[in-house]
């Protein structure tokens, strides 16, 4: 099993694997240099030929860290947080969290020319408080999470409108759920799209005001309807996270992905936890290549590429079979 790669970036959340161009899109923590800013910035792994999404990422040598650097694509993106890649992979869906001054939207930065356009600029005539993700499902309908982490962290005004949960139709109707999640933060879609993982991360050690919360860090389980994009149900909790709060999310084939403090939990459809990858940097937020093969993390100060990442996963299984190794070599050693 070969170590993970640690690309030293400024890598906080959003990463998008874009195979036509063999880059790893992303979004950098906030930079306070003149005023709140973040940029979208990119890793190009066009060099070492992994596009064909062949074999030839196991060739890709220990040394690609030192020989890639990460770039800028788009500056001051009105505090960016999540991407998705558009339905025609020609351009990055964003959620725009916004700042005192600009709204908060989820917006369509095309990959060729950078030209930006607005998707979804609000509610019911309401501004949104500072969405956070967005994905989209396979009939192309936007899912859109708004916590207000912006107002809580001092750079949006006061909220209007409680943390929702959104899907936004592509002919423009918009879906509203209030799922009684504190935090309403990652998302993530079942194979078969009967359902949609939301995490809940209220304790993110981020609020600086005295709204009482319960300090959630789980990850529920809600009902989806594909045709219309509804989300409904009293929605069930799935497991929650050891430390830190579980953030972005993605499915790979049946198992879902969940960025937490210590690792990458891993679960099954059901949401039901098998285990989890290690990592010693919190895991922000997941991305995958090669249809869902090799996955891609951010770490805040850089990006953590696991090839093969089912290699990488721990289960209480896995854990015992190592102890009672070592234990074995242990007592021949001994004897």
């Amino acid at each position: 099993m070969s170590k993970p790669l640690f690309f030293v970036a400024d890598a906080h959340e959003g990463p998008v694997w874009v195979a036509q161009q063999c880059r790893l899109y992303f979004t950098t923590k906030t930079h306070l240099d003149t005023y709140q800013r973040v940029d979208i910035m990119y890793l190009d792994f066009s060099q070492f030929g992994v596009c064909s999404e062949q074999e030839l990422w196991a060739d890709l040598p220990e040394t690609a860290p030192l020989q890639i650097e990460a770039k800028l694509f788009y500056h001051d993106a009105n505090m960016a947080n999540s991407m998705c890649l558009s339905a025609d992979g020609r351009a990055l869906i964003v959620a725009e969290q916004g700042d005192k001054n600009r709204p908060s939207v989820i917006s369509r930065i095309a990959l060729a020319d950078k030209t930006r356009s607005v998707l979804v600029d609000g509610f019911d005539g309401q501004p949104f408080n500072s969405l956070n993700k967005v994905i989209l499902d396979q009939e192309g309908k936007l899912i859109i999470s708004d916590p207000d982490y912006g107002f809580r962290q001092d750079f949006r005004p006061p909220p209007v409108l409680e943390p929702n949960i959104y899907s936004a139709c592509p002919d423009g109707g918009l879906n509203c759920f209030r799922c009684n999640l504190e935090m309403p933060h990652g998302l993530a879609l079942s194979p078969d799209e009967k359902y949609l993982f939301v995490t809940d991360t209220s304790n993110d050690g981020a609020h600086g005001d005295s709204i009482e919360l319960k300090r959630r860090k789980s990850v529920w389980r809600f009902a989806y309807n594909a045709e219309t994009g509804e989300i409904s149900g009293e929605g069930k909790c799935c497991f929650a996270v050891a430390k830190g709060v579980p953030d972005g999310a993605v499915f790979a084939g049946e198992h879902l992905l969940v960025g937490g403090g210590d690792g990458v939990y891993v679960a099954n459809q059901q949401g039901e936890l098998l285990g989890k990858i290690p990592t010693e940097k919190t895991a922000v937020n997941v991305a995958l290549a090669a249809e869902g093969k090799h996955l891609f993390v951010t770490a805040d100060d850089g990006v953590y590429l696991f090839r093969n990442w089912i290699n990488h996963l721990e289960t209480e299984d896995s854990k015992n079979e190592t102890a009672s190794t070592g234990a074995s070599k242990l007592q021949l050693a001994d004897s």
